[in-house]
């Protein structure tokens, strides 16, 4: 297999990565922003009119998603520069060269 085809199936897998940790990530600050809306029962925990949620949680997810947001970041910062050098393989440049910002001639 090619140096290019590999680089852009390990950028296409960073990407989707990225894209699924960022869904993740959303999720996770909704639900947390959600709990966090919601009134107190008598003993001091959530209640959403069915279920009592334990006071506190709503910390734990919204880290979570912020550590979720964070890594998909990361991801999708790996997968453009993955994406950036195939190009550059691509087009016959060195794969260092291509990280240095490019060459000339």
């Amino acid at each position: 297999m090619k140096t290019t085809t590999k680089l852009n199936i390990r950028a296409i897998a960073s990407g989707v990565l990225a894209l699924l940790l960022g869904f993740a990530a959303a999720l996770l600050c909704a639900y947390a922003f959600t709990k966090a809306g919601m009134p107190y029962n008598d003993e001091g925990s959530y209640f959403d009119g069915v279920t009592v949620h334990h006071a506190g949680s709503e910390y734990v997810y919204g880290a979570l998603g912020l550590s979720f947001g964070v890594f998909a970041l990361v991801a999708g910062i790996g997968a453009f520069r993955l994406f950036k050098l195939a190009g550059a393989a691509r087009r016959g440049r060195n794969a260092d060269d291509a990280e240095a910002g490019g060459s000339q001639g």
